[in-house]
C-alpha cells in the first residue's frame, strides 16, 4: 500500500484516499467481494423492475413502461460489468454514481402512483452509502443535492396532479429523505473519521518517523504499487547510501547533532529526485533511492547527482558511500528483493574502497551494474 504524505490539494487528495481504500481492499483480498455484492445488487434492481411491470403500482402505459424497462436494462448491464470488469478508477466510479441516481430517479418517475414513486426513491440510499465509504465529501454532497430535488420534485409533482395531499405524501417522503439524505451523511461523517485514523496509522507504518521518508515496508509497498502501474517503467535502479562514520558524529557531537545529520541528509536526496521516484530511509544511517529510468546510460546520471549533492552541515562535515544496481523489468527474474541486495554488495565494495584507498572524497561511488 502505497502512501501519500505531502500536501495536496483537494482534487488530488480525494483520488489518493480514493486509491488508498481501494488498495486496503486488495490488500485484505475484499475487492472481489465488493465487486460481486455491487454487481448483484444492480441486478437485482432489474428484477424488482421487471416485478413492478406487472405491478398495479407500476409503470402504465406504453411509453412509461419502455422508459422504465430500458433503465432496468441498463441495471443489469452494468451489474454484469461490475462483476466480470476489474475495479475501476475513482473517474469510472463517480460515472457509476452519475448513472445509477440517473436510472433510479427516472425509474422511479415512471411509476404511476406516488406511493411507488417516493418508495423507489429509497434504492438512492444505496447509492448514497458507496459514495460516502469511497468518493468523499464532494460527490455525496452532489448525491444528496440531487436525491434532495428528485424527492421534492416528485411530491410537488403530485401536490400539483391532485394525486394526494402533502399530509398523505408525508407518511411516504419523510422517510425518502430520511433513508436517501440524512442517512448517508451520518455515515459519512462516521466514516471520515475512521478514514483519518486509518490513513494516519497507515503513514506511520509505512514512513520514518524522524525524516518522514519511506521505511523499508513503505518502499516494498511503493514498489509493488509503481509495478502495477501502466506503463510499467522500463528500468528500476536502486541506489543505497550510507553516511561513511556516522557513529564518530554521535559520539563526537552528540545524538541530537546526528538526528539533525540525518534529516538533512534525508531532505537532500529527497529534494534531488523526481516526482516518479521515491527515496526512503531503511537503517540507521542508511538511505535508499529508487528511481525509474528509460535508459541505462541514465542510471550514471542519477548516481552523479547523488554524489554531488551538497552534504555539509553546520555541524559537521558528511561524506556517503553509495552502491547501486539496475535491471529491465520485463526481465524474466527481475524482482525487487534480488536488485536490493545487488546494491547493497555494490554499496559493501564502495565502503571497502574507500577504507583500503582512504579516499579524500565527500562520496565514494562503486560502479553500478544490471541486476543478476
Amino acid at each position: 500500500m502505497i502512501i501519500e504524505s505531502r500536501p495536496v490539494l483537494n482534487g488530488r487528495r480525494y483520488g489518493v484516499s480514493y486509491r488508498f481504500l481501494t488498495t486496503a481492499l486488495e490488500t485484505t483480498r475484499n475487492t472481489a467481494r465488493l465487486k460481486i455484492a455491487i454487481g448483484v445488487l444492480c441486478i437485482s434492481m432489474t428484477v424488482l423492475a421487471v416485478i413492478a411491470q406487472f405491478n398495479p403500482l407500476g409503470p402504465q402505459g406504453l411509453w412509461p413502461r419502455v422508459v422504465h424497462g430500458i433503465a432496468a436494462g441498463s441495471a443489469l448491464l452494468v451489474g454484469v460489468a461490475w462483476i466480470v470488469r476489474p475495479w475501476p478508477s475513482r473517474p469510472w466510479a463517480i460515472a457509476f454514481v452519475f448513472w445509477a441516481d440517473t436510472a433510479t430517479a427516472v425509474g422511479a418517475s415512471m411509476c404511476s402512483q406516488p406511493a411507488s414513486q417516493l418508495g423507489a426513491t429509497n434504492h438512492l440510499a444505496l447509492i448514497g452509502i458507496f459514495a460516502a465509504f469511497l468518493l468523499g465529501w464532494r460527490v455525496l454532497a452532489a448525491h444528496c443535492l440531487f436525491a434532495t430535488a428528485v424527492i421534492t420534485a416528485l411530491t410537488l409533482g403530485n401536490l400539483h396532479a391532485g394525486a394526494a395531499t402533502l399530509s398523505e405524501l408525508y407518511i411516504y417522503n419523510a422517510p425518502a429523505y430520511s433513508n436517501v439524505v440524512f442517512l448517508p451523511i451520518v455515515i459519512q461523517a462516521v466514516i471520515e473519521g475512521m478514514r483519518k485514523s486509518i490513513y494516519r496509522n497507515a503513514i506511520a507504518a509505512h514512513h520514518d518517523p524522524l525524516t518522514g521518508l519511506l521505511n523499508r515496508r513503505g518502499v516494498q509497498s511503493a514498489m509493488r504499487a509503481r509495478l502495477r502501474g501502466e506503463p510499467p517503467p522500463a528500468i528500476v535502479a536502486v541506489f543505497v547510501i550510507d553516511i561513511d562514520r556516522f557513529k564518530e558524529v554521535n559520539d563526537t557531537y552528540g545524538h541530537d547533532v546526528g538526528d539533525s545529520t540525518l534529516k538533512y541528509v534525508a531532505d537532500t536526496l529527497a529534494g534531488g529526485i523526481r516526482n516518479r521516484d521515491f527515496a526512503a530511509r531503511i537503517g540507521g544511517d542508511e538511505f535508499m533511492i529508487v528511481a525509474f529510468l528509460d535508459r541505462s546510460e541514465d542510471v550514471d546520471t542519477v548516481r552523479a547527482r547523488i554524489c554531488d549533492s551538497s552534504l555539509n552541515t553546520a555541524e559537521a562535515t558528511v561524506s556517503i558511500s553509495v552502491g547501486s544496481a539496475w535491471q529491465y523489468t520485463h526481465d524474466e527474474d527481475f524482482t525487487f528483493e534480488s536488485l536490493s541486495r545487488e546494491a547493497d554488495f555494490s554499496l559493501y565494495e564502495a565502503k571497502r574502497t574507500r577504507k583500503n584507498q582512504r579516499v579524500p572524497r565527500s562520496c565514494t561511488c562503486y560502479p553500478s551494474y544490471p541486476g543478476a
